[in-house]
């Protein structure tokens, strides 16, 4: 009987947490012309205590259900910052080198913010830079497709692999797009006596 497995999937997890919470005043700067504004606090979430427990609920079912890790490992909040994206601003595709997973929660968007997108790296995935016949493809899907987009409402949150690139596409609504963004990194200890970690 014939089958297909996808092979070690990307695991993106989303989850709308809601708006009910009080953002805190804090010093913003340019991060360019059209990149937004980002908050000079870089431990923004620690000021917001319901928030910060609601992700790390939501965090805690991320890698206990799905990505199933014992309770040996933890994860600790390591940055996050506030993000405003006036009309025409925009976040270029990039991913974050310095963390284990990251996270995107968007506190206030409508439907003409912008939508954020998420992308393969190759060579992984069923195809290859070099020789790629997506434009082939008579319908994409989560094995054949090289971007995924969503257009995000208020209260969404996405947890996913820091290694993942994405982007967000400009904000075209004459409405403020803000959200927060974090890191958060591993803790705890694993590995074989010649490749023990403990962090």
């Amino acid at each position: 009987m014939e089958k297909v497995v996808e092979l070690f999937p990307t695991p993106l997890y989303s989850n709308n947490i809601g708006t009910d919470y009080k953002l805190c005043d804090t010093d913003l700067y340019q991060h360019s012309t059209t990149h937004g504004n980002i908050s000079v606090d870089q431990q923004y979430l620690l000021k917001i205590k319901s928030l910060k427990e609601n992700i790390e609920n939501e965090i805690e079912t991320y890698i206990r259900k799905y990505l199933r890790l014992k309770t040996n490992i933890n994860l600790k909040h390591q940055c996050s910052w506030l993000l405003v994206h006036k009309k025409g601003d925009y976040s270029p595709q990039h991913y974050h080198r310095n963390s284990w997973l990251s996270g995107i929660y968007y506190y206030k968007v409508n439907d003409n913010s912008g939508n954020i997108e998420f992308t393969k790296t190759p060579p992984y995935g069923w195809t290859d830079s070099l020789m790629n016949p997506c434009s082939e493809v008579e319908e994409l899907n989560n094995i054949t497709a090289n971007s995924y987009i969503i257009t995000p409402q208020s209260g969404d949150l996405f947890l996913f692999p820091s290694h993942l690139v994405h982007k967000s596409f400009t904000n075209e609504s004459d409405c403020d797009r803000v959200c927060l963004s974090f890191n958060y990194t591993l803790h705890g200890s694993w590995g074989t006596p010649t490749q023990y970690i403990s962090i």
